[in-house]
């Protein structure tokens, strides 16, 4: 996903697509989530929801919801996200209990991540695992 979104923000059609993405806490699916945090206004995103009904615990489980899109952080730095949680069991009783719980939770994560000081890896992850792997290395 997040190579996806990547590629999208070098598209000529960017700012559109960019502009037509609910905001955090102001409009859309995202307008009743982490409405008072410091993150609201900076998060673009979409969610996308994925559930089924447990029959042994009489609930709805959520098996995926995600968050991904667009974040401009509190030090200026415009990153690329995907968030998810998985497994996520809430009541039948609340048709917004998806939302509310596990709405709110990758809201909490996007909130954190607004406020963090990021510090760029001078090479990225992978990259240092296909170079050690190369290298026949196994303590990266």
């Amino acid at each position: 996903m997040t190579g996806y979104l990547f590629y999208m923000s070098k598209q000529k059609d960017y700012p559109d697509f960019y502009r037509s993405l609910p905001i955090l806490g102001k409009d859309g699916t995202l307008v009743k989530i982490q409405v008072n945090s410091p993150a609201a206004g900076h998060v673009h995103a979409k969610t996308g929801t994925y559930g089924l009904y447990d029959a042994l615990n009489k609930k709805l489980l959520i098996t995926g919801k995600g968050l991904a899109g667009y974040m401009d952080t509190a030090g200026g730095q415009h990153l690329v996200l995907a968030l998810y949680v998985n497994m996520v069991s809430v009541s039948t009783d609340d048709p917004d209990a998806a939302q509310t719980i596990a709405g709110q939770a990758l809201g909490e994560i996007a909130a954190a991540a607004y406020d963090a000081p990021l510090t760029l890896a001078a090479e990225p992850v992978h990259q240092q695992r296909i170079r050690c792997a190369h290298q026949k290395r196994f303590d990266c």
